[in-house]
């Protein structure tokens, strides 16, 4: 595939932006080598842009760079999860409770269509639908503030964390609670109560790490036992 440049975006932004989406999505699953001249084939661009594009993933926490041994994609963590999360506490809190003062009528219809939607994926167990979803819910929330440094602080984090979105798969049990979760938010942000919503969303979160930790333990014993 070769790079197409539109307007800003740049070589070394594309083929960021590709390896980040293929690191997600798992098609380079945690610990596999990027060699760079295999990457230059893969996307049409010259070294320079993919020593660029990795340098970045490595400053994001997706791709570890070993002298003399080349680049890897990051392993799974329990202690980056901890961290990632613990943040995501903090912030999110923080812009919650700097938003649902400004949230529209608009932004209050948004969340209910979202809501709904994410009933209906709950009930169909449609887990990848949901996700999508539930960022889409946090960020209409988020992005009303007019905070955009903050916003963006938060996205990151949410990629970061997006390392670990396979594993939601094996959290059933976790959805219909999320659900809950997530219309007590949207209640919340209905009445305007920015203090009551911004511990909700931190909850949420909190919630969420507490069920993510012992599936990716079990899922870390499992790499960990010889072949």
């Amino acid at each position: 595939m070769n790079a197409k440049v539109n307007g800003p975006v740049t070589v070394t932004d594309y083929v960021t932006r590709s390896i980040r989406e293929r690191i997600l999505s798992g098609a380079y699953p945690p610990g596999t080598k990027l060699d760079q001249h295999m990457l230059v084939e893969e996307f049409g661009a010259s070294l320079i842009p993919v020593r660029e594009s990795l340098r970045q993933l490595e400053a994001q926490g997706f791709v570890r760079l070993y002298p003399h041994k080349g680049a890897y994609v990051a392993e799974l963590s329990l202690a980056e999860v901890k961290e990632i999360y613990f943040v995501r506490e903090l912030l999110e809190e923080a812009a919650t409770r700097l938003a649902v003062p400004k949230l529209s009528a608009e932004d209050k219809t948004r969340l209910r269509e979202r809501l709904e939607q994410m009933e209906r994926a709950t009930a169909s167990g449609d887990y990848a639908q949901l996700l999508d979803l539930n960022r889409d819910f946090h960020f209409i929330i988020y992005e009303a503030g007019d905070n955009r440094l903050l916003v963006e602080l938060i996205r990151g984090l949410w990629d970061r964390s997006s390392r670990y979105r396979h594993l939601y798969t094996y959290l059933p049990d976790r959805a219909p609670r999320a659900l809950r979760e997530h219309k007590r938010i949207y209640k919340l942000c209905v009445l305007g109560d920015a203090e009551a919503a911004g511990r909700a969303v931190r909850n949420n979160v909190r919630q969420t790490v507490k069920g993510l930790m012992p599936v990716l333990r079990a899922r870390l014993a499992e790499t960990e036992r010889p072949a």
